[in-house]
């Protein structure tokens, strides 16, 4: 398992520099909030077709680790380009490059992991305390990109961005060798588990929960640092956030057995996504962004760690990759879409764009309800039956 988490915390290092502090690099390239929201939103819409594309090629091919190592490659040469590329279209152009690599990375790497866990006793337990390195990973880098940021100049963002990604692909090419004991395939064949609009309605309704993040991932750091936020407050801040995921992560999987209990955790999470958006339209100040961070462990790392168990447990075994790709690129497409109408209302609303994001959390809690309660009735069906025999 170390492997794993060698991977995931090197993905997540990536991720935790650009999420927060890669719109502050494009603003020190001179481009306005309009550019910065198509720059952000640009790679998210091509991850709508790249993710389906590289899940069904891995499915097929079975082949996920090499897969997975080639994308992860090809996301290094990229982010390489992006320290020469120099205005707003050289930017996109390289930007939207990356994300044809980048998107899939995530669902390929859960996918991997699921396999590779397939016979464990606690599946969704180790699966978390392996994941927790990711958020560590990500913590990590809130902190160094936010001090970068600070006795040096936006242009370090790059230097990190690059140089988490080497690591990645290096990471990604040692999991390709898979240890003795370490199985591939879910067993479940060809099989159905459950109705497939169970499986259409969770990623759509975990899509929105996590496209909710939108918002505070385009323009938060802006924002912030609009407010007089320090560099390093700010990392903090993030830090504080993803450190909540690790609790979640190490102790979740005790509270999550099957596909009933991961869906009711996806509508809890969903319902606190909601009042997080509507407590961060209310421009808190610092004291109340220390508690609202906190409950990012839920909004995220709780949907997280929910819809990839609930969509390994409704998808059949030939369409895990698949369906993961599908969760990915739903987000992914929902998030561009929303990252470029906040940046198109940001100068006039501010913080009021967190309204719009609490309007989609509501929509996703509106989807996954049904699912929670479908499956319910359909495990206390399936308990009925076994006692009539």
């Amino acid at each position: 398992m170390g492997r794993l988490a060698l991977l995931y915390a090197c993905l997540f290092f990536e991720l935790g520099v650009n999420l927060p502090f890669f719109p502050l690099w494009l603003k020190a390239q001179d481009l306005d909030a309009d550019a910065i929201g198509i720059v952000l939103a640009a790679p998210l819409l091509t991850r709508i077709v790249a993710n389906p594309t590289v899940g069904a090629l891995a499915d097929r091919s079975g082949r996920i680790a090499v897969v997975l190592t080639l994308c992860a490659v090809l996301v290094a040469a990229g982010t390489g380009l992006l320290t020469v590329a120099n205005g707003f279209w050289p930017i996109l152009l390289v930007v939207i490059a990356i994300a044809l690599a980048q998107g899939p990375l995530i669902a390929l790497a859960d996918t991997m992991t699921l396999e590779r866990l397939a016979r464990v006793v606690r599946p969704e337990l180790t699966y978390g305390r392996v994941r927790l390195w990711g958020a560590l990973g990500f913590a990590a880098a809130n902190l160094i990109a936010g001090w970068a940021l600070e006795w040096f100049s936006a242009a370090a963002i790059i230097v990190l961005l690059l140089t988490s990604a080497i690591a990645t692909a290096v990471a990604a090419a040692s999991c390709m060798t898979v240890a003795p004991g370490e199985v591939a395939g879910t067993g479940q064949g060809d099989r159905w588990p459950a109705p497939p609009l169970f499986l259409a309605c969770a990623i759509g309704g975990a899509a929105m929960v996590q496209a909710s993040h939108a918002a505070f991932y385009g323009f938060g750091a802006l924002h912030w640092q609009a407010a007089g936020v320090s560099g390093p407050m700010m990392g903090g801040l993030w830090s504080l956030g993803v450190l909540s995921e690790v609790v979640l992560f190490a102790c979740l999987g005790y509270r999550m057995s099957g596909a009933g209990s991961a869906a009711g955790l996806l509508v809890a999470a969903a319902a606190a996504a909601i009042l997080r958006w509507a407590a961060m339209a209310q421009d808190p100040g610092i004291p109340a962004l220390v508690g609202l961070q906190l409950t990012h462990g839920v909004t995220f790392g709780v949907t997280h760690l929910g819809s990839i168990f609930l969509l390994s447990r409704l998808a059949p075994g030939r369409m895990q990759a698949s369906a993961q790709a599908w969760l990915a690129g739903s987000w992914a497409g929902l998030m561009a879409v929303l990252t470029a109408l906040s940046g198109w209302l940001y100068e006039g609303w501010g913080e009021g764009i967190y309204l719009v994001m609490a309007a989609v959390a509501g929509a996703g809690l509106l989807l996954l309800a049904p699912v929670a309660l479908g499956l319910r009735r359909l495990a206390i069906g399936v308990s009925s039956q076994q006692q009539m025999r």
